[in-house]
């Protein structure tokens, strides 16, 4: 073999087992998250099902009209025009739609068992985006990590997003926030990737713009929470000064943002009427403004809230400060900042707090830039120091990861008051109050076995070291 070949083979053989890493690091999450779908999840959360059931059977975007019991309007809906309408953002209806389109063809109608097809639009929804976004993340941490052939920090940066934030807490529900969570990550990514392409105008260039473009469309369409987050990934791209790639970017986002437009023209008469317009009447609590009172009040909500739901978030931040001091002047290091910024200035400046979420609810999109920082501590001078790091996050993502774990099996919805939520779920579990998982006897042996065959892929590619040395 000439020393060509040979350098081929080891570079397409490290291609081969990374793409194998990632689809198994892929599956791993999705077949967890659809695991821990539950019944209280598909109960409480029941207002997306209505409008994917009214699209699908009734082709129609007003709620009224099923004959299924657990598909009855109330809640966070309004009337406009003798119609009830949700009053959130008809993305999550929209996507879920698709997914039930295929699952009626397929026979399953929420009629019949509301329960395994609700689950089933879930896991082919929210769940299957969140894990897409994880594997996005991964990539993003390698690339910023030190040591590019180390795995320890960019698995330990995916696995404390994924399972160890509220993320997963939403990964079981058709929530319009988790899955634009999951599209903004995914956008982020494709334009992180583009950033560092040697050939500026090439194909693959050109398709993640689209695709760039498209979920940024898509993550407004399907929510107005990290509405700021998708002007601050648009100014990201547009700073990368890619001309000939700008039309193919802003011509995929619009195409994003067309079944909005669709849905508020046919359901208000006006494209750009929004329905948090159009019912600011019934619910002003998530318009911006300023109030002293206010904002001291959010902040030391979203602070205990952080410390006791999502204690690896703080830790993520904490890290963000461990990088170069020259990749801190970079774009992507400003941007990962600038993101957080604006999502906590819009946080601590509304009325609304999620009431009956569980965790802090309204951080969801700010997760997996936080975690980001989990790959500064690769830049630790000493190995002694990062092994003391990498034990500290591994604790504090073990900790965060059990608290969610609880929220993903026990229910999101914890009403009246979401302060309580965690102490209440755990004195659930203490009177043996569990839920049913539709799709836990399907997934339990594929979820072990991507498990056994990650922890195979990733020793047969590791090196001597251990990673968290390097």
């Amino acid at each position: 073999m000439s020393e060509i070949d040979s350098l081929w083979h080891r570079v397409s053989g490290g291609a081969v087992s990374m793409i194998r890493l990632e689809v198994l690091l892929f599956l791993l999450l999705w077949f967890a998250y659809g695991v821990a779908i539950n019944s209280d999840n598909q109960i409480g959360f029941n207002l997306p099902h209505i409008g994917i059931e009214a699209i699908v059977e009734r082709h129609q975007f007003y709620l009224e009209g099923s004959r299924v019991p657990e598909l009855q309007p109330y809640g966070d809906v309004f009337l406009y025009q003798g119609h009830k309408y949700a009053a959130k953002q008809p993305g999550e209806a929209m996507a879920g739609a698709v997914a039930y389109s295929a699952l009626r063809a397929a026979g399953l109608r929420y009629s019949e068992n509301y329960l395994l097809t609700s689950a089933l639009v879930t896991f082919l929804t929210t769940s299957l985006v969140l894990a897409a976004s994880a594997v996005g993340i991964f990539g993003i941490a390698q690339n910023l990590t030190k040591d590019a052939q180390s795995l320890f920090w960019p698995l330990l940066t995916t696995f404390a997003y994924a399972l160890a934030t509220t993320v997963f807490a939403y990964s079981g529900i058709a929530h319009h926030d988790a899955l634009a969570t999951g599209y903004l990550v995914l956008a982020f990514n494709f334009i992180f990737q583009i950033s560092r392409q040697g050939r500026p105008y090439g194909r693959g260039a050109m398709l993640m713009s689209a695709a760039a473009g498209l979920l940024l469309g898509l993550t407004v369409t399907t929510s107005m929470l990290p509405v700021f987050m998708v002007l601050v990934c648009a100014v990201y791209f547009l700073s990368l000064r890619r001309g000939k790639l700008v039309p193919i970017f802003l011509a995929a986002m619009l195409i994003g943002l067309l079944p909005l437009f669709v849905y508020d023209a046919r359901s208000f008469g006006n494209p750009f009427l929004l329905s948090n317009v159009v019912s600011a009447a019934q619910f002003p609590d998530t318009f911006f403004y300023f109030g002293v009172r206010n904002f001291g009040e959010k902040l030391i909500f979203y602070s205990t809230m952080i410390i006791v739901y999502v204690p690896v978030f703080t830790i993520g931040l904490f890290g963000l400060t461990y990088y170069p001091r020259a990749f801190k002047r970079s774009p992507v290091f400003i941007i990962l900042v600038a993101l957080l910024v604006v999502l906590v200035a819009y946080v601590l400046n509304i009325d609304t707090r999620g009431h009956c979420q569980f965790g802090p609810r309204y951080l969801l999109p700010a997760m997996p830039f936080a975690c980001l920082g989990i790959a500064g501590f690769s830049y630790l001078s000493t190995g002694s120091e990062r092994r003391i790091a990498g034990a500290v996050v591994v604790l504090l993502t073990s900790l965060s990861f059990v608290v969610n774990l609880v929220g993903a099996v026990q229910g999101a919805m914890c009403c009246p008051d979401g302060r309580n939520a965690l102490r209440n779920q755990l004195t659930s579990l203490a009177h043996r109050n569990f839920h049913s998982f539709p799709l836990a006897p399907w997934l339990l042996v594929p979820l072990a076995l991507c498990a056994v065959l990650l922890v195979v892929t990733v020793a047969r590619g590791r090196d001597a070291r251990p990673y968290f040395t390097r």
